[in-house]
């Protein structure tokens, strides 16, 4: 009878909760690229401050990330001379259409999203599960990248296994109504967020952290994201290259890593191997959430990285012939 009566107020509540389809984002614009309008933040370098041999960067967010977890790091790249844009990728995020399913599909919508912006051989930058799409766009569109960081993201697969449960879960008028739960009552995540974050994080401190919170959880009301996010969960796993595809990547490579990441952030270790062991930059009291732990240091590493790509352009800057501070 309890379990009657908690359906019947689900499916009441979820009527009634019914959230828009998409939400216009707070910052940024679209460019259309085939038939899918990706939404981006672009942050300026100070007039001035640019030479031919800065290389514009990509930031690509992770799972039920979007461009608002680079606000506090990109104007910090931008400042120290380079055109600093950031993605929402298919499925997450302001971005409408583009297929939320498949590496490669993914991979060439940034790709052409780099052709529709005017970039000339970016930086891509991945963030957890955005390193398989910036490995991928690395890996398939060489012609267009100048260089790749996996942050925090090895690329891997999570090998979830059959996937016929969750899926089942996943459809329950209940997992519906405890999404839009945790998604509209961000105290409730604010400290999942924040322990993601590392010992040196204070971005989802007092009230310009909860600000972060609510501007970080937006676009997960949004009828698009709610779809896109329970649907995949009857997923085997989750986007990635396989180990031959990692290794394959030709353009110079890189990894910034939180010291703090030993869990949530896949294998430092598996990494450094499939990319050949490339220049690296470890965070200390950062953990996955690097970019908001430290964005200064974040900030510093990309750009010293990018200054390694820009200096051996046909290197992955592999053990002892890396610059020093590796």
């Amino acid at each position: 009878m309890a379990l009657l009566v908690l359906t019947a107020a689900s499916v009441v509540g979820n009527a009634l909760t019914t959230p828009p389809e998409t939400l216009d984002p707070d910052a940024g614009a679209y460019t259309q690229v085939d038939g899918a309008a990706v939404h981006y933040e672009h942050w300026a370098a100070p007039a001035g401050s640019t030479s031919a041999a800065a290389a514009p960067v990509v930031l690509l967010p992770g799972f039920a990330e979007s461009t608002v977890a680079f606000r506090a790091t990109a104007p910090l790249i931008a400042a120290q001379g380079r055109e600093v844009y950031a993605l929402d990728l298919p499925g997450v995020g302001y971005t409408r259409g583009g297929d939320t399913e498949n590496l490669r599909s993914q991979a060439d919508l940034v790709a052409d999203t780099i052709r529709s912006l005017g970039l000339r051989r970016p930086v891509v930058v991945g963030h957890s599960l955005g390193a398989a799409v910036a490995g991928g766009t690395a890996l398939w569109h060489p012609e267009l990248v100048g260089g790749v960081v996996f942050a925090d993201g090895d690329a891997q697969d999570l090998h979830l296994g059959d996937g016929t449960w969750r899926a089942r879960i996943a459809r329950l008028p209940h997992t519906t109504s405890v999404y839009r739960i945790v998604t509209r009552w961000t105290w409730l995540d604010r400290s999942a967020l924040a322990r993601s974050c590392g010992s040196a994080c204070t971005a989802f401190d007092g009230e310009a952290g909860a600000d972060l919170a609510r501007a970080w959880l937006r676009p997960m009301t949004q009828g698009s994201m709610e779809h896109a996010l329970l649907g995949s969960a009857g997923r085997s796993g989750i986007l990635h290259l396989e180990p031959e595809q990692t290794r394959a990547i030709a353009v110079p490579r890189a990894i910034i890593w939180g010291a703090e990441d030993e869990r949530s952030g896949g294998s430092l270790q598996d990494t450094r191997d499939r990319l050949g062991h490339p220049a690296e930059r470890i965070i200390p009291g950062a953990a996955h959430n690097v970019m908001n732990a430290q964005p200064q240091a974040f900030a510093d590493a990309v750009v010293a990285l990018t200054d390694t790509f820009t200096r051996d352009p046909g290197s992955g800057c592999g053990g002892a012939d890396c610059p020093a501070g590796r």
